[in-house]
C-alpha cells in the first residue's frame, strides 16, 4: 500500500508539470516567430540551469556534483534531452503552427515504446495498445483532410528521438544526483553548446523587445526551469514508459491555450485524433510501472 501511494504521487507530479508543459509547444512557437530558434533556445536552457543553480545552492546540494562516477551520464542526458531535441524543435516550430508542434511531439511515446524494450521495461498489451492509439491518433491529425506535410513539421516530429536515451541516462543519474543539480548540469552544457550553435549560424542581436524577453524569462524559469524540476522527482519514481504516457496528455492543454487565447481552430480530423490518443493514454495510466531493479537504468 505504501508503495502504491509513492506512486500515486509520483502521477500527481507528472499532472502537475504536464499542466505547465502544455504551454511549452505554444511559447516555442510563439517565440520563434520574432525570436531566432537557435538563440531563444539558447537563452532560455541557460536561464533554466540558472533556477537549478540557485536551488541547489541554497539547499547546498552542490557537493554532489564532486562525484565523478555519474558525470558521464550528465553530459549524455544533456546531449539527448536538450541539444538534439531543442535544435530540431526550435527551428522546426518556426515553419508549423502552435497546434502541430504541440501534437507532434507525441512521437516521443513511439520511440518510448521501441527503446524501452531493450531495456528490461515489459512490453504489455495495455502498453502496446495505448502507444499505438497515440500514433494514429497523431497521423489523424496530421492528415486534416490532406497529407501537406512541411519540412517543419518532419523537425518537430523527429525531434523527440532522442529523449528516450536522455531519459535512461537521467534515471541512471538520479540514482546518484538530485534533480536540481541534474537539471543544473544538463542545461548549463546545452546552453554553452547551443549558444555555440547560434553564435555560428544567426545573426547575434539581443536587442530584443520587453515582450520577446518575457516570452524568454517565462519559458527559461516555469516551462523548462521549475516543471522539469517536478518532472525529475516523478521520473525517479515510475519508470519511462509510464511517465512519458502521462506526460503525453499535455496537448489537452496546448489545445485549450491554442483555441482560448491564440483563435487557433480545431478541425473535426484533429478533434478526433486527439480523442484517439487520449485514449491511448488512458490504457497506458492503467499499467503499473516496471521494478527498476529488472530493468537496465536500475544497474
Amino acid at each position: 500500500m505504501k508503495n502504491l501511494t509513492i506512486e500515486n504521487k509520483a502521477v500527481a507530479f507528472v499532472f502537475a508539470q504536464t499542466a505547465l508543459w502544455g504551454l511549452f509547444p505554444v511559447f516555442v512557437n510563439l517565440g520563434t516567430k520574432s525570436i531566432p530558434p537557435l538563440t531563444y533556445a539558447a537563452l532560455t536552457t541557460l536561464i533554466a540551469s540558472l533556477v537549478g543553480f540557485v536551488y541547489s545552492a541554497s539547499s547546498r546540494q552542490l557537493k554532489e556534483l564532486k562525484n565523478k562516477k555519474g558525470v558521464l551520464n550528465l553530459f549524455l542526458i544533456a546531449l539527448f534531452v536538450a541539444i538534439i531535441p531543442y535544435s530540431l524543435l526550435f527551428i522546426g516550430s518556426q515553419h508549423t503552427s502552435g497546434f502541430n508542434t504541440s501534437v507532434l511531439l507525441l512521437s516521443e511515446i513511439i520511440f518510448t515504446l521501441i527503446f524501452t524494450h531493450f531495456i528490461g521495461e515489459r512490453t504489455t498489451i495495455l502498453k502496446l495498445t495505448g502507444s499505438l492509439a497515440i500514433f494514429f491518433g497523431a497521423i489523424l491529425i496530421l492528415y486534416n483532410g490532406n497529407f501537406r506535410i512541411s519540412w517543419g513539421d518532419i523537425l518537430v516530429l523527429l525531434s523527440p528521438l532522442t529523449y528516450p536515451l536522455g531519459n535512461f541516462y537521467s534515471k541512471k543519474a538520479l540514482a546518484i544526483f538530485r534533480p536540481a543539480n541534474i537539471l543544473f548540469i544538463r542545461f548549463l552544457i546545452a546552453g554553452i553548446f547551443l549558444s555555440l550553435l547560434a553564435f555560428i549560424f544567426e545573426p547575434i542581436s539581443l536587442r530584443l523587445s520587453t515582450k520577446e524577453w518575457s516570452i524568454i524569462l517565462f519559458t527559461g524559469l516555469i516551462l523548462l526551469g521549475f516543471t522539469k524540476m517536478i518532472w525529475y522527482q516523478a521520473l525517479k519514481i515510475l519508470d519511462i514508459s509510464k511517465a512519458i504516457s502521462l506526460a503525453m496528455t499535455f496537448p489537452l492543454f496546448s489545445i485549450i491555450t491554442l483555441v482560448i487565447f491564440f483563435d487557433e481552430s480545431v478541425s473535426i480530423y484533429q478533434g478526433l485524433g486527439v480523442a484517439i490518443m487520449m485514449t491511448g493514454v488512458y490504457l497506458s495510466i492503467k499499467r503499473k510501472s516496471t521494478d527498476p531493479k529488472l530493468t537496465k537504468y536500475g544497474i
